[in-house]
């Protein structure tokens, strides 16, 4: 529990810069902006909700949030914690990431989904882009879906006929042509380890802001460019914007 407990604290540390920077917060003493009228966060595939409680926490009683998951063992036990702890702000609904409803007539402003399997993240990604959300930050794993497709130049094929290699390799080009995804609909997108390895090894973090409109030929290009170099022709999160990467 102690790094679980320490993911929780660094979350929630990444979490209130980026909904500063994001203007959803205020800088100095963490109120939720006039601006952001009852903000709306969801995390998707949320399981106990540790980081469910925390970003409501963070954002206080004039925000909603929201968490997401499959499991109704889990819904039950988080919205009778959420309920014994009198956070009116916080539910929990059960459903799947790409198809679950969380009253989407009222704005997405945060989307959230951490160490969503494959492209689970792909269908988090997509529902936050085609919600508006103002943030998104997801922490993928298990990325396996590019990993049949990769084909390496040449100058990589002997070196990526080692499994452990090839692994690394798809996560990278996965996690590369998310972020490049990202840029393309609109958002500004920064990739990092947001905790030690000693606590999770899936420590990789895209966040992403939005701040630009989307569908810039230039850089669709590059991503093109990207995915066409390691002989990537499908990937979900382009398949879910209905861009082809040939």
């Amino acid at each position: 529990m102690a790094s679980k407990l320490r993911q929780i604290e660094k979350f929630a540390e990444v979490l209130q810069h980026l909904l500063q920077e994001a203007g959803l917060l205020a800088s100095e003493d963490s109120a939720l902006t006039s601006e952001a009228s009852l903000p709306t966060l969801v995390d998707m595939g949320c399981g106990k909700g540790y980081l469910t409680f925390a970003a409501a926490a963070l954002l206080g009683p004039n925000a909603r949030v929201v968490g997401i998951e499959t499991r109704a063992e889990l819904i039950a036990f988080c919205n009778q914690a959420a309920q014994k702890h009198q956070l009116s702000q916080l539910s929990f609904l059960a459903g799947e990431i790409a198809t679950a409803s969380w009253g989407e007539t009222s704005a997405l402003d945060i989307l959230v989904a951490l160490h969503a399997c494959d492209t689970a993240t792909d269908d988090a990604l997509a529902r936050g882009i085609h919600a508006g959300a103002k943030l998104i930050l997801v922490s993928p794993c298990c990325q396996k879906e590019l990993r049949p497709q990769l084909t390496p130049p040449e100058v990589l094929r002997e070196a990526l006929s080692h499994g452990i290699f090839q692994e690394r390799q798809a996560e990278f080009v996965t996690d590369a042509l998310r972020a490049q995804l990202l840029e393309w609909a609109g958002y500004r997108t920064k990739v990092f380890e947001f905790i030690s390895t000693e606590h999770t090894a899936k420590n990789i973090m895209i966040a992403a802001i939005r701040s630009h409109p989307r569908g810039d030929s230039g850089r669709l290009q590059r991503l093109r460019s990207l995915a066409s170099f390691y002989g990537i022709r499908h990937q979900r999160l382009a398949h879910h914007l209905q861009l082809s990467l040939v």
